[in-house]
């Protein structure tokens, strides 16, 4: 079980994840899923960025991405409450990665206070079965991130 939360700044720069978002925009909107529009990746889709997190993530905890999204949460979503990721049994990490910064709110939050305000390229590792977390409301513009779960590798 990973018990912190590790975070690390400009993991990506702004043209990476600017890509990202265009990506994105580019593709057919997704179902919404509690007022959010994950977009699911394929390892294909960018196996130089898939390369760099796994790199990371071994190092962290020995753990591979299992599946990943970009997740466009829109301007006016209310953000999401404490709780733990539905993931599967075997995830044994958690991460988000803001891919802008250009809107209020939308900070990642935990039970015992601690917040991560948004920054493009910055990453947050953590068990999300472990660590109760949750989303501030966002506001202005869309907030947009890149939804990851590990598995052991």
């Amino acid at each position: 079980m990973f018990k912190k939360v590790f975070m690390q700044d400009d993991f990506l720069n702004k043209k990476e994840c600017k890509a990202l978002i265009n990506f994105y925009k580019s593709q057919s909107l997704p179902e919404e899923f509690y007022g959010t529009y994950p977009l699911n990746l394929d390892e294909n889709i960018n196996k130089k960025l898939l390369n760099k997190i796994n790199n990371f993530s071994i190092n962290l905890n020995q753990a591979i991405i299992d599946w990943f999204q970009v997740v466009k949460w829109p301007a006016s979503h209310p953000g999401k409450g404490l709780h733990f990721d539905t993931a599967y049994s075997h995830t044994i990490l958690s991460s988000i990665l803001y891919l802008n910064s250009d809107f209020k709110g939308g900070h990642t939050y935990f039970k015992d206070g601690t917040s991560f305000a948004p920054k493009t390229g910055r990453i947050i590792f953590f068990d999300g079965n472990y660590h109760y977390h949750g989303v501030s409301g966002v506001n202005n513009k869309d907030r947009y991130t890149l939804a990851a779960w590990y598995k052991k590798q």
